[in-house]
């Protein structure tokens, strides 16, 4: 028990980010509507699942990065992940850090699909170029023969 908690003071400031990293996960997949089409009592389980697994990932990845991966500490850091996780989420859902990043998303989503689109524009316009070049050398050519 002594050398859990001396690895949790060492530690646990580390740990606390991996769990945000795992919210901000799950929270991408909420806000990209990735489950939409599963009913909402479902919807459940699939992120319950998927916080699980994010949190054993994490944990072992962590764990074999500091020299210390067993399955005892595997286990204990992927509960603690997780319930950071489950804590951290639910001040999240609470609080209007949910709303403010939601708007932040969208602040960026909105962003990058402009910028889609100017390029899109963009790309249209040097085709057409292209196009009234290779019109335009097509003419040329059919008056030399």
């Amino acid at each position: 028990m002594e050398d859990l908690l001396a690895f949790l003071q060492n530690y646990g400031w580390q740990l606390g980010l991996i769990a945000i990293a795992g919210i901000l996960i799950l929270g991408i997949l909420k806000y990209a509507g990735m489950f939409k089409s599963v009913e909402e009592k479902y919807r459940h389980y699939i992120y319950l699942g998927i916080s699980i697994g994010i949190s054993v990932i994490a944990a072992i990845i962590y764990l074999a990065c500091v020299g210390m991966l067993t399955f005892n500490y595997a286990c204990v850091v992927a509960a603690a992940i997780y319930a950071l996780n489950q804590t951290f989420y639910n001040i999240f859902d609470i609080t209007p850090v949910n709303e403010l990043l939601k708007k932040l998303l969208d602040a960026v989503v909105n962003f990058i699909k402009s910028k889609i689109a100017t390029q899109t524009e963009s790309d249209a316009a040097d085709a057409d170029t292209v196009d009234e070049d290779t019109a335009d050398t097509d003419t040329a050519d059919d008056g030399e023969e």
